[in-house]
């Protein structure tokens, strides 16, 4: 049991724990705090015990609990309450009583004693007792969440808030402003643009304390803003996610995570490679997830063939076994080739080429015939997509099927692409099946 005392005789102050507080010394007054940290969620019930020693008589009604605040950018601390009792018993939470008095000639001895019932935020802070001009505290810390967080877009002094999961076009001189509100000074702030910590580029800011009274106690809610007047994106930041992310013990972080566009020329998310099927097998598909500021103006698939084989699929149309296709969002393209009724000939290896106004890319794709190790992708009729990690390659050769994409069109077919997630989950569950089949 963790205890701390205070003592003052003939105006010397010794002090025994870790806190030492300004006093004018009465004779042989020793204070100690029983209990004097608590971390506790809402809800919880605490007890403290202040020990008094050798108090006088005529200054024994001066002892009483106090409490102080935190105060965010110096760590010190704020004060509440000179008499706790009136604000504290004012909840209904709190009992106050003096237990094991004792008497010897004019000085007393006094346990006082505080009970704090169901916890809650505005219950934080130093929390002591006092008898002359001797205080002592522990503290009291109560895991709040945090209350909100918000990321915004900095353009020439202009602020534009971004949601979760959008998709942001960022120039190279754009800034970024994080802002957060919360309860608990513990609470810690930081940015991540993909796996790269850049919260120390970022210039804090701390708003002034807001206190709120709720039932006679004080709540103090803070805010800190992190600022970063430049980003500096570069190409290299295409496709990244930027993320602010606010944590505090015993809750789950609050974040908001947005995919960085910028401008040039087209990126890769992520495409299927390589992609399985089974010869015979009604349709297989190839997919990729481009991102691309300006939009896309061509996709070309590639490949080798043996013979004279020649393929043209243009829009969103399908002849013969092949049939291209795409759905955009935002900055972001789904793009598809769909082969109807497998055979060997298949089993190759396709590349990608897209291109917008700032420059053209390549992504190698390859189609695998299918093993019980890694069992083709189930048949679908409304395909959808997975994710794995393209490669890139060199220019195409031989035949090709293309599309053409309007800059700016959103087109949507029955071959379209859309729902990553649901199909991954799908997927999983097929290949986990597939397993247990080829197992026993």
């Amino acid at each position: 049991m963790l205890t701390m005392a205070v003592k003052s005789c003939s105006g010397f102050l010794k002090v025994f724990v870790l806190f030492l507080v300004a006093f004018q010394g009465a004779a042989c007054l020793t204070l100690t705090l029983e209990n004097d940290v608590h971390q506790v969620l809402p809800g919880a019930d605490i007890t403290i015990i202040c020990h008094v020693k050798n108090v006088r008589f005529t200054t024994i009604r001066n002892i009483q609990w106090v409490k102080k605040v935190f105060e965010q950018t110096t760590k010190h601390t704020i004060s509440i309450y000179t008499a706790i009792q009136a604000p504290f018993r004012a909840t209904g939470r709190y009992l106050v009583r003096p237990e094991n008095a004792t008497v010897s000639g004019e000085f007393r001895n006094v346990d006082l004693i505080l009970q704090i019932r169901n916890v809650q935020v505005e219950d934080l802070g130093h929390i002591g007792c006092t008898a002359d001009d001797q205080e002592i505290y522990g503290d009291l810390i109560v895991y709040a969440p945090v209350n909100s967080i918000k990321l915004s877009k900095q353009v020439t002094g202009q602020l534009t808030q971004l949601t979760d999961g959008d998709v942001v076009n960022f120039m190279s001189s754009d800034g970024l402003v994080c802002e957060v509100k919360y309860q608990d000074p513990q609470t810690v702030i930081s940015v991540m643009k993909g796996s790269e910590n850049i919260t120390p580029s970022f210039n804090p800011e701390y708003n002034s304390p807001v206190k709120t009274e709720t039932g006679g106690l004080v709540t103090m809610s803070f805010g800190t803003t992190l600022k970063l007047r430049f980003l500096r994106a570069s190409s290299d930041d295409n496709g990244k996610k930027l993320q602010c992310t606010a944590s505090v013990p015993m809750y789950p972080p609050r974040s908001v995570t947005i995919t960085m566009v910028i401008t040039g020329r087209p990126s890769t998310l992520n495409c299927i490679n390589p992609a399985y099927a089974s010869i015979g097998q009604s349709t297989a598909q190839l997919v990729c997830h481009i991102i691309s500021s300006p939009a896309l103006s061509s996709v070309v698939w590639s490949w080798s063939a043996e013979g004279d084989m020649m393929v043209s699929v243009s829009g969103n149309q399908t002849q013969g076994e092949y049939a291209a296709s795409y759905q955009s969002r935002n900055f972001n393209f789904s793009i598809t080739l769909t082969i109807h009724g497998v055979t060997a000939e298949h089993f190759r290896e396709y590349i990608l080429r897209v291109g917008n106004g700032h420059g053209i890319r390549d992504f190698t794709v390859q189609l695998q015939q299918a093993t019980p190790e890694t069992p083709a992708i189930p048949e679908v009729t409304s395909p959808k997509s997975q994710i794995v990690k393209a490669s890139t390659s060199s220019a195409p050769t031989a035949t090709s099927a293309a599309v053409t994409l309007p800059s700016g069109k959103t087109a949507t077919t029955p071959g379209s692409i859309s729902g990553t997630a649901s199909l991954r989950g799908w997927l999983l569950t097929a290949y986990m099946a597939a397993l247990l089949v080829y197992t026993f």
